[in-house]
């Protein structure tokens, strides 16, 4: 094992403040906090498709500290090829407990964990979490000179809660659009892109970089 402050990290109650940020943008897309039981710690996990080698290889390096075995590649057969998935799993430690309050409910119908925006949103967005956001979750679209942030797991009211905290924070002025089935997405106009750019093109891993049209 690399890590040689296994148990310097085990008594971490957070993270050091840029992995912080990082991590509730990626929360806020893509990323997911395992907890196997009400009881147990929590791990941060994360899923790349066959294109982002480069993009999962950057998270790999940031969390190397949390990361036991580092990136993995995983072979998926298709109908016609095999894809090559690349999937990231941190430790099991108390320190990720905290984000899985922050990002989970507990649905007591079902007995199981709902992905939710942080209540405090307001409070934790900034341009590293918006970076994040959207290279985890965002898409350039080049026919209407847009940006489109797919929030489709989060109820109407938390999108708009999201949406207002990139307002008030960042003075970015963020839409939420109906997409389907009752899911709603942000979109970020043209006229708000040059400020946007500026804003988070210093946190961008630059494979990503399209993904603000750039």
């Amino acid at each position: 094992m690399k890590n040689t402050n296994l148990q310097s990290i085990k008594n971490q109650v957070s993270l050091p403040d840029n992995l912080h940020n990082i991590l509730i943008g990626i929360m806020l897309g893509d990323g997911s906090i395992y907890r196997s039981s009400a009881t147990s710690n929590c791990r941060f996990e994360m899923s790349f498709g066959t294109n982002y080698k480069q993009f999962a290889e950057s998270i790999g390096i940031l969390f190397k500290e949390y990361i036991k075995d580092g990136i993995k590649e995983l072979k998926i057969k298709g109908k016609d090829k095999v894809y090559i998935n690349y999937r990231l799993k941190s430790l099991t430690l108390p320190l990720f407990n905290k984000y899985h309050a922050m990002f989970y409910q507990l649905n007591t119908e079902t007995g199981k964990y709902v992905k939710i925006v942080p209540l405090d949103i307001l409070n934790l967005m900034n341009p590293v979490v918006l970076a994040y956001l959207i290279m985890t979750d965002g898409n350039f679209d080049k026919n209407r000179n847009r940006i489109r942030i797919y929030t489709n797991c989060y109820s109407k009211d938390s999108v708009e809660k999201l949406a207002n905290s990139i307002n008030a924070n960042l003075d970015i002025y963020v839409g939420v659009l109906h997409d389907r089935n009752n899911q709603w997405i942000l979109t970020i106009g043209a006229k708000q892109l040059k400020l946007l750019r500026e804003m988070v093109r210093p946190h961008f891993e630059t494979s990503m970089l399209y993904r603000i049209g750039e």
